[in-house]
Parts: structure tokens; sequence; C-alpha cells
């Protein structure tokens, strides 16, 4: 018996070295009341309390002011009693007061007797293990460029939004240009500008906003709306903050963006298909060119996945030809002659049969497809003018996508080398909300196309920009008056005043003036009387087919160096067509 408990007594003994031995764990009893009645180096290592200075001290010592106030530590002791062990894990102090995160096990300790006689408490130090833990976690639900929620976060938070049933409003958001941009300025320049979008964004969150970047140049913003004015509220916000100047690329500007809201449970009861709303939403907005956000609305779904299904088919149908163009003509109203033909896109869908410009021009500059189509419409328009018996010139409108494109230049040198067309044939349509919105950007692009030879035209003037500050800032060979000008002004209450002001500064910038829209020979004479140049409307011929063409004979002959007007010498290769 004796030799037992000698046994026992050394295992004990070598338990407790081997307690004492351990440094990673804090490793000690408690009495019943909480009291500190053992302690290992483990424990005074992590929380740096000598077994002097701590023993016969309560275990509260190690916890927060709150948790203490809070009396987290008698519910963790009467918990473990109750089930005979705890796991938890939350802040703890050390003795110099700074705190750790601690994984905590607590054990009840029973005599033979089933009373509980105090507590084994076994503690380890997990501060940098959930350090790295969380990291991995923002990282997962964290956009890297922006520091942003990613679309996973976005879409958690908005499930648990659901789940709470709890009204909300989401918004889509598009910066407009951006492609524009990084190709232009560099993929340097567009990282600066997605982060200061962000910023702009993010200070949105102080109203209760939660953001995200869900992609590219996409952004998405949300908040709880529980009435009428918190949804107007919101979307005075999401405006504000896109409406905010970014700085990038060394300079302060405002870029604008399409932005579309729809709102739970209102619009859509399902995440998915309320987000698809909001996009349906903010394509609208992008194809009117708004910049006030728009609201879903019924029946846009529908619109917006004709339109989705119609802008993945553009690239396709150019390669399979089903564009092609119609000329209207442009007279002069001095003799009537026809003095030019303005070249009128139009897709021949294999489905949906003949559709206008304005069914499928806003989805090609909504999704970029307009540079490809537009140098379609170039080379096809100068081929086809080459080829006609008129001499007269081709009008090509230019959407703004075009003129910023770096390869722009490049396409209207090729356009006229491979048709053999001389330059000075060929006038380019530039709409003045073009200019006043890339102004600086196309003024090098201007100059070098009128060291071409090609000729500019001012398309849809006096539709209500800064006419007059845009006339003055480059040289146009005409000035297209727009029809709704020409409506207003020969109205019986209206005066033609409007039209002779315009005509005036025309002439004075020695500009030829077009006036569009022309239908009646009333409206003809008038035109004429006040001193116009040149009319194009329905008066004068509807879109068709252009001019007769020249016999492969005539071609042969205007194209020789004698016979025709395109030069094939030095001179002409050097300033009019460059050598390809």
């Amino acid at each position: 018996m004796i030799v037992g408990e000698a046994a026992m007594d050394r295992d004990a003994e070598m338990f407790r070295y081997l307690v004492e031995a351990v440094q990673d764990y804090s490793i000690y009893l408690l009495s019943p009341g909480g009291l500190v009645t053992s302690w290992n180096s483990g424990a005074e290592r992590i929380k740096g309390y000598q077994r002097s200075e701590i023993v016969g001290k309560s275990f509260e010592t190690f916890f927060t002011g709150d948790d203490r106030a809070d009396g987290l530590p008698d519910r963790i002791l009467a918990i473990a009693k109750r089930d005979g062990r705890l796991e938890t894990e939350g802040w703890r102090v050390r003795k110099d007061g700074s705190q750790f995160w601690a994984h905590v096990t607590v054990n009840a300790v029973r005599n033979d007797q089933d009373v509980v006689i105090g507590f084994a408490k076994i503690t380890r130090d997990v501060t940098v293990a959930r350090e790295a833990s969380n990291a991995l976690r923002r990282a997962a639900s964290t956009d890297p460029l922006t520091g942003m929620w990613n679309r996973s976060a976005f879409l958690s938070e908005l499930a648990q939004w659901s789940a709470d049933a709890a009204p909300f409003a989401v918004a889509i958001i598009d910066l407009n240009d951006f492609k524009r941009i990084n190709d232009t300025l560099g993929h340097a320049a567009g990282d600066e500008l997605l982060r200061a979008t962000a910023e702009n964004l993010h200070r949105r969150e102080d109203l209760g906003i939660v953001t995200a970047r869900l992609g590219g140049d996409e952004f998405a913003a949300a908040a709880l709306t529980p009435d009428a004015r918190a949804v107007d509220d919101f979307v005075a916000g999401v405006t504000a903050a896109m409406s905010e100047p970014v700085r990038f690329h060394g300079k302060s500007r405002i870029v604008s963006a399409s932005i579309g809201i729809a709102g739970f449970p209102g619009d859509a009861s399902d995440i998915s298909e309320l987000l698809v709303r909001a996009d349906a939403a903010m394509y609208d907005a992008k194809e009117r060119g708004a910049s006030e956000a728009m609201r879903y609305r019924e029946g846009l779904l529908e619109h917006s996945a004709s339109r989705r299904f119609l802008g993945r088919q553009i690239i396709g149908a150019i390669e399979r030809d089903e564009f092609t163009l119609l000329y209207q003509p442009q007279s002069s109203l001095k003799d009537e002659a026809v003095v030019g033909w303005e070249a009128l896109v139009r897709w021949e869908h294999p489905i949906l049969g003949l559709l206008h410009p304005g069914e499928f021009i806003p989805i090609a500059e909504a999704n970029g497809t307009i540079v490809q189509l537009g140098e379609w419409v170039l080379r096809r328009a100068c081929s086809d003018a080459a080829g006609w018996q008129d001499r007269a010139r081709v009008a090509v409108n230019v959407s703004a996508a075009q003129l910023t494109d770096e390869q722009f230049l490049a396409a209207v040198r090729r356009a006229l080398s491979e048709s053999g067309l001389t330059p000075s044939r060929l006038e380019l349509e530039i709409t003045e909300s073009t200019l006043i919105s890339h102004r600086r950007e196309v003024i090098a692009t201007f100059e070098e196309l009128q060291r071409l030879g090609v000729l500019i035209a001012l398309d849809d003037f006096g539709t209500g920009f800064s006419s007059l500050d845009t006339l003055l800032s480059f040289g146009f060979d005409r000035v297209k008056i727009d029809r709704s000008v020409l409506y207003e002004s020969l109205q019986p209450s209206r005066t033609r005043d409007v039209l002779r002001a315009i005509l005036a500064l025309g002439h004075a910038l020695t500009a030829t003036v077009l006036v569009e829209g022309v239908e009646t020979e009333q409206q003809r004479e008038i035109l004429k009387l006040e001193g116009f140049d040149e009319i194009q409307g329905f008066l004068t011929g509807r879109p068709g087919a252009g001019p007769a063409v020249l016999s492969q004979s005539e071609r042969m002959r205007a194209a020789s160096p004698t016979g025709g007007a395109v030069q094939t010498g030095p001179e002409t290769d050097q300033i009019l067509l460059p050598r390809r």
C-alpha cells in the first residue's frame, strides 16, 4: 500500500512538472468561487503575472472592464459547472494592460461525491491566428484595388436584409467612357479613377449606404429604405456621390456615370432578379444619356433583354454584312443641284427585319461596338462614293467614341486609301454635344483631319449647347442647323431672328450653312430668300440608293492620273492619300 502511494505521489509530481513545462498554454486551477489556486509558467508568459502575484486573486482580473460589468466571469463558471465544460473565445487583459484574443477551455473538477471542488482552466493566445483568419476573410470579401466590398460580400449583406424582410433599394452604377480613359490615358489612370470613385461612394456610408465594386468599372450601392422618403434620400446620395469630381492622371475631373435603381420587395422579391432589374434601369440611363439615376419601371426588363440581344449581335452582323447604307441628298439652294449625300446606316436583321439607327446606334454606343460599326460605315461610304457618277461629297456621322479612339485617324486614312476617294469629297459630321464633352481631346484630331483635306461639318447645331464658343474653337466647313430650329423659327408666333443669327454666324466663319428637315416648297423658298446655302429633307429626297454608279471602265478612267479627280502622284500620296 505504501509502495502504491509512493507511485501515485511520483505520478502527481511528474504531472506537475509536465504542466509547469508547458509554455504555449496557460494552465491553472480555480477555486469554486473563481480564485486562482495554481499557476504554470505558460500562464506567467502569456498573462505576465508571476505565481506570487496572482494566486489567491479572482480570475476576473483577466477580463476587460466591460466584460466584468456585464457579469461574463460568473456566467463562464456557471455554464462550466452546469455542463461540465465550456469552450469560448474573447479579449483578455495582461498584467501590463495589453489585450490578446484568447481561446479558453474551462472544465469543472468534481470529487468522488460529484461535488464541484474547482475548475481547470486552459488559455491559449490566438491573436495572431485570429488576425490571419480575419485577413483571409477580408481578402475573400474585399476588392483589392479599391478596398470596397466585392460582389460576394455585397450579395451576402443583401441576403441578410431580405431574410429580415427589410425594404431596401439597390443602385447599379457604371462609369461612362471608362474604356476610352483606359485606352487613352493608360490602365494606371483607370485604376486611379476607380479608387477615387470608390472614395466618393465610401463617404456616403455615413448616410447608411453600403457600397461595393462588382467588377471592372461597375459599382453598387444599397440602403435600407423603410419609406418613400428614404428611397429619395438614397437616390440623391448616390447621384451626388457620382457627381463629385475625381482626381486621376494629375487632374481633377467629373466623370459621368449611368445609375439604375430597383427596390426590394416592390420591384423584385429575389436578390438576383433585383440586381437584374437595377441593371436594366442602368442601361436605360446609359442609352438616354441621363445624368440622374433611372428607376426601374414595368416593361424595362424586356426592353433591356432585347437591347442586349441586339448588342451581342452587332459585331457578328458586321462580319455577316447585315448592315447597309442609304443616302439622302443635300441640295444647293442656289441652283437646286445635289452637292452631297449623307450616309445613313440600316440593319437588315435576319429575324427582326429592317432596323433604323435609333434602334441599334444607342446600343452600340453603350456597349462600345460603335467604333467597329462606325469604321465599317466609313469604309463602305468611301467605297460607294468613289464609284458614283455624281462627284458630290459623302457625309458620314462620327460618334464621340470614334473621335476619341486612338485608331480613328488611321481608320480614315485606310478608308480613303482603299477606296481611292479624294479626301475633299469626304465630310465627317460631328454633333455639337460630342464637341462639348470631348473638346480638348478632339482638337488635335480635327487639325490632322483638315491637313488630310477631309471636310468637317457641325451637326445638330442650335439644339441648346454653347454654340458660339464651339464655332469659334473649331474650323468647320459646314454648319447643319437642326430640324427643330427650323420648325420653331417658322411658326407663326415665332421670329426668324434665330435662323438669321445662325446664318450670319456661320457665314462670318466662312462655313456653308445647311438646314435639315426641309419638307415643303414654302420652307425652301423662305430659306432661299434668307440666304441659306443648302438644304436636306424629304422635299429634295428621302434616303435611298444614292446616285448612279460608274461602270468599270469609267472607274478606271476616273482613277487614272489624267482621267479623274483622284491623283496618284507623290504630292497626293504625301498630303491627301498617305502611304499604306
